[in-house]
């Protein structure tokens, strides 16, 4: 049985991470084949007998599993401490490429938080002023769900009128907005 032992074989891989100090080696293949498993579960998941029921428990523990995993590893990375040259340790070396990426935008987190912190604690006013006008000239791509007359955005220009399945490039807010009303969906942002 293909499912059984994809899940037993993440919850091996985790059982054995959080029971090790230090960050182990996992195959390099290891979120991959798991993506490729839920995606067959996926097709299976939309039927509402057993089988579907099965598919989506599947489905839901891997989702579990996987964040607790990635999380635990990352977080290994990021305590370790450096070596005596001021290098990261071969620990931190054991991330997988994909894993590197979320530690990279973790560390990216923290370092915009401590600008920020730093900005109040130092009395530098000026620099929520920076972030105030940055933020509002951030952009999305949105696809339109329904029709939307001409909007004003946030950057006091106009947009539109849009019919559905337009794709059209707005201020961030205003976007976000869309999105949560049920009328666009996202596409792309400048974050992303």
């Amino acid at each position: 049985m293909e499912g059984v032992s994809t899940v037993a074989r993440l919850r091996q891989l985790l059982d054995l991470e959080e029971a090790a100090e230090e960050l182990r080696s996992i195959p390099a293949d290891t979120y991959v084949n798991f993506s490729t498993y839920a995606q067959k579960l996926r097709s299976a998941a939309g039927d509402d007998d057993f089988s579907g029921r099965i598919a989506k428990k599947q489905l839901w523990l891997i989702e579990v599993m996987t964040r607790r995993l990635l999380e635990l590893r990352v977080s290994k990375a990021a305590h370790e401490p450096l070596r005596e040259d001021g290098q990261p340790r071969v620990f931190a070396q054991r991330l997988l490429p994909e894993e590197r990426y979320i530690a990279d935008l973790r560390q990216q987190a923290t370092a915009k938080e401590d600008r920020f912190v730093k900005a109040v604690v130092d009395g530098q006013p000026s620099f929520f002023g920076l972030v105030r006008r940055r933020e509002s000239q951030r952009m999305a791509t949105v696809r339109m769900l329904k029709r939307v007359g001409e909007i004003m955005g946030s950057d006091l220009k106009r947009y539109g009128p849009f019919e559905v399945s337009d794709v059209a490039r707005l201020p961030s807010g205003n976007a976000q907005v869309m999105v949560a009303s049920k009328q666009a969906v996202l596409v792309s942002g400048d974050d992303l």
